[in-house]
């Protein structure tokens, strides 16, 4: 009895660590496949990361390239108007600033100015730059305020360092003729074909 209970024993035992065993490959074995779902998914996951850093990297790349030769391209332009500016300055002030000095090319622009504006205003206000007062005769005021039958009011100004304004009656607007402005609108016109001439585009 006690040899059939000790080979009943044994068998259990056997069969025991047989099974044993078998759960234990079992286990190592889907250890073994999870780990490589892992390492594959890991593998897969670096890769994509790296593609997408890539793709950054590119598009950073070629962004940077695109700022860079839109800035380029507005600093050459902005240097080539600071250029034209410059020479059109220096040969327009000094030329506008001789011709306002000339009393009678003075006297000539602001009657030219008055009749222009008769057709549109019957009370006019002329603002003249208070050195003008000693250039202007009575007799040119006079005949100015002919133009208008006592409907041109004259003011000399000390603010206005030269040339003139002129204003309707209710001062709603004003016309300014000072050598700055017949430099920017001068300017205005020959700017393109300065620039043309000096660079060649």
């Amino acid at each position: 009895m006690s040899d059939q209970v000790q080979v009943l024993l044994q068998r259990v035992y056997e069969e025991g660590v047989a099974k044993a065993k078998a759960e234990g490959d079992r286990i190592i074995e889907t250890a073994k496949a999870k780990a490589e779902e892992i390492k594959h998914n890991a593998e897969a996951e670096a890769k994509a990361i790296v593609q997408t850093a890539q793709h950054k990297a590119d598009e950073l790349a070629k962004n940077t390239q695109s700022d860079l030769a839109v800035a380029s391209q507005q600093a050459l332009i902005a240097s080539k108007n600071k250029i034209t500016d410059l020479i059109l300055s220096e040969t327009l002030n000094k030329s506008i600033a001789k011709a306002m000095d000339d009393t009678e090319f003075l006297k000539t622009i602001i009657k030219e100015v008055l009749l222009a504006w008769k057709a549109s205003e019957s009370e006019v206000t002329l603002t003249l730059a208070e050195d003008l007062k000693a250039k202007l005769d009575e007799y040119y005021l006079t005949s100015v305020k002919g133009l208008f039958d006592g409907g041109l009011k004259i003011d000399f100004s000390p603010q206005m360092k030269n040339g003139f304004s002129i204003s309707p009656a209710d001062g709603s607007y004003k016309l300014s003729f000072r050598d700055e402005d017949f430099a920017e609108l001068f300017k205005s016109f020959l700017r393109p074909r300065t620039n043309k001439l000096l660079f060649q585009n």
